[in-house]
């Protein structure tokens, strides 16, 4: 070990030793390679890329063709395609409602006399009795009379107007009404559903029948003073259809008297209307014109008419059978001049 330590000295100094300055200029080139230095001025400095990195250039994608929406059927088309649905839907609708309204019409009614007959007819009553326009005739004073009110279950008679088949619920409920001051009255009824001549139509002999009874109880009630009614001539304008099942009412004003033709004869002329009301009529008296105005309550007053009769009768006398002869010549004399005038006018 002594003798390695000089040797290990000189190392020593050799790696401790200072060299001097100008020995740093050759150690820059040494064994790793000369070493570069690059000196700039500031303004010489290149300006930095701002451009945004994109990646690698990707080349665009050509475009894709434009979709037009499909134009559809044309409007001939639609139009016909339309029509024909409200056609089908039309037909399909009236036919449902005839069956159903015919299947209705078909089916029997209650038998005459049966409870459940009995108790539709309470119910009726009920409602004839309960209905505005009879409320209102009371109110208003006018007289009810009970005419018919004894021949609601006579023994081989219907309900009021019509008799065998046609009784109970069938038939016609009625009521009668006298004003309190003046010659009117008005006949308020129910209409059964037997008196039909089409399905769900009043038939128009049974119209007839309540006109005519109206003016038979005008002439019986008021004017028997002129004696008993010999003939009745009647036409009848119907306006409306009727339904069953429904409350109508006949109104019939004061007679006018015609001119006396021959002692003992009479001849009236009355009117009768038959109309739907809930209201009474508005009478008013026109002392100045020598008339009377009738003013039906209602937004359209001739829908309210549904039929209008006009009736001729003649009243004779009580008188003996040689003077009833004379009157039949008469009568009889008068209705041939009558068809010679009528044949002569169609030629």
């Amino acid at each position: 070990m002594q003798a390695f330590r000089p040797l290990l000295w000189r190392h020593a100094r050799r790696t401790n030793r200072v060299l001097p300055y100008y020995v740093y200029g050759a150690l820059q080139h040494n064994y790793h390679g000369p070493h570069k230095e690059y000196f700039q001025t500031p303004g010489q400095m290149p300006t930095p890329d701002t451009t945004p990195y994109t990646g690698p250039y990707t080349p665009p994608s050509p475009p894709s063709p434009t979709v037009l929406p499909s134009p559809g059927p044309s409007l001939l088309r639609r139009a016909t395609r339309s029509v024909l649905w409200a056609t089908l839907f039309g037909i399909t609708g009236l036919a449902a409602g005839t069956a159903l309204i015919t299947w209705e019409y078909l089916q029997p009614t209650f038998e005459p006399g049966s409870v459940e007959d009995e108790e539709l007819t309470a119910e009726i009553g009920d409602t004839l009795e309960s209905h505005p326009l009879v409320e209102a005739l009371r109110d208003e004073g006018w007289v009810e009379e009970s005419y018919y009110a004894g021949k609601i279950n006579g023994p081989g008679r219907g309900q009021h107007l019509v008799a065998e088949t046609l009784t109970g619920t069938r038939g016609i409920m009625m009521k009668t009404f006298k004003h309190p001051t003046l010659d009117f009255t008005m006949m308020v009824f129910f209409l059964g559903f037997g008196i039909e001549g089409w399905p769900d139509v009043i038939h128009g002999g049974i119209i007839t029948t309540l006109l005519q009874e109206g003016i038979n109880h005008q002439v019986r009630n008021l004017y028997k003073h002129y004696g008993k009614q010999h003939s009745q001539f009647i036409a009848v304008d119907f306006k409306r259809p009727m339904r069953p099942g429904d409350i109508y009412a006949v109104l019939i004003p004061p007679a006018q008297l015609e001119l006396q033709l021959m002692p003992d004869v009479f001849h009236l002329q009355l009117t009768a209307m038959l109309l739907h009301l809930e209201t009474p009529p508005r009478i008013t008296i026109e002392p100045s014109e020598d008339r009377t105005s009738i003013e039906l309550a209602g937004r359209k007053p001739n829908e309210l008419i549904h039929a209008l009769a006009s009736a001729q009768v003649r009243m004779v006398q009580d008188v003996t059978d040689a003077r009833m002869a004379e009157i039949e010549a008469k009568f009889e004399e008068e209705r041939r001049l009558l068809e010679e005038a009528e044949h002569s006018a169609d030629e």
